[in-house]
């Protein structure tokens, strides 16, 4: 059930055990999303926990409440617990965690694909991000922002529109990104944060740019991270897609990771078509612009129905 910005305090503040969870895989928009609205609920006097199934990649590591994300086999919930997920568009995106939902959920999010789960959910398909919808909220509801909770919401904001490059990016958009700024966001310190590479990493980089590959004459590029590329990488890719998406003429760009023999991740960027409905036929989702899915089948299977699916959208 859809509710209002007023509704969503309410149910925040009855509320003394809330447990705050995104995505697996979390990027910038999770992370800075759960980490944010964990401020404003200790300032609240709240008891919010932070859970998120998978590892949080280093480079978030300089918001300080990252530190405090837990692991789903660290805590233990009951019934009178509220359960707030953000940035996710059902309980299978936020893996085991979702073992953990034994009361209400509360889900805050801004993707078209959003399977309308949760008991209350506040969902703006037109926002870039789940920041730009909490900061939003917070200044609704006259929340004192601290420059920690800004850091947050512009990494959340900044990092799921391509730092104001991507389509996405509206009027709206740089006003909340504006508005973290002047709460006490750094983007300076944020964009060094996040763009900072070891040595090591470029060269990593240099052997993930060897496997990408173009098809469909040029209008389509990805890459498929094997086992023995992810022995380099690691299982955090997301970033490397973007390689695929700028080469001149590409209009979709793809990436599918090996995960098990039976079991494969892929996402999508595009410049011009709906890759919502691509990850649709597999499952998945996200946005029109942006999507991924978790398939089961192996990478092989999986790639070669990917392209055939993004031929027939091209």
């Amino acid at each position: 059930m859809q509710i209002h910005p007023q509704d969503i305090k309410k149910i925040l503040q009855t509320y003394d055990h809330i447990l705050l969870t995104a995505h697996v895989s979390p990027d910038g928009d999770a992370v800075g999303s759960v980490l944010a609205l964990y401020g404003c609920l200790c300032q609240w006097g709240k008891h919010p926990v932070l859970v998120i199934d998978d590892e949080i990649e280093e480079k978030y590591k300089y918001l300080p409440a990252a530190a405090q994300i837990r692991k789903p086999q660290e805590v233990q919930t009951d019934a009178s617990w509220l359960t707030v997920i953000l940035d996710a568009t059902d309980t299978a995106r936020i893996g085991r965690t979702a073992a953990l939902i034994k009361g209400k959920v509360l889900n805050i999010d801004h993707h078209i694909s959003n399977r309308h789960f949760a008991d209350w959910e506040y969902v703006l398909p037109a926002y870039a991000a789940a920041g730009e919808v909490l900061t939003e909220l917070f200044l609704q509801w006259s929340v004192s922002i601290t420059p920690e909770m800004a850091d947050a919401l512009y990494t959340a904001i900044a990092t799921d529109c391509g730092f104001f490059k991507f389509g996405n990016t509206t009027a709206h958009t740089l006003r909340m990104a504006a508005a973290a700024v002047a709460a006490g966001a750094r983007p300076a310190r944020i964009s060094e944060s996040l763009e900072a590479r070891d040595f090591a990493d470029l060269t990593v980089l240099s052997e993930v740019l060897r496997h990408i590959e173009r098809f469909a004459d040029g209008r389509m590029a990805g890459i498929v991270f094997t086992p023995e590329l992810l022995a380099l990488t690691g299982d955090h890719t997301g970033s490397y897609i973007d390689y695929a998406r700028i080469i001149k003429g590409v209009d979709v760009a793809f990436t599918v990771r090996y995960v098990t023999a039976t079991e494969t991740r892929l996402s999508l960027r595009s410049k011009h078509t709906d890759v919502n409905a691509i990850a649709a036929v597999f499952g998945g989702g996200g946005h029109i612009r942006a999507a991924g899915a978790t398939v089961s089948g192996s990478l092989q299977e999986t790639k070669e129905k990917l392209i055939k699916e993004i031929i027939n959208a091209l």
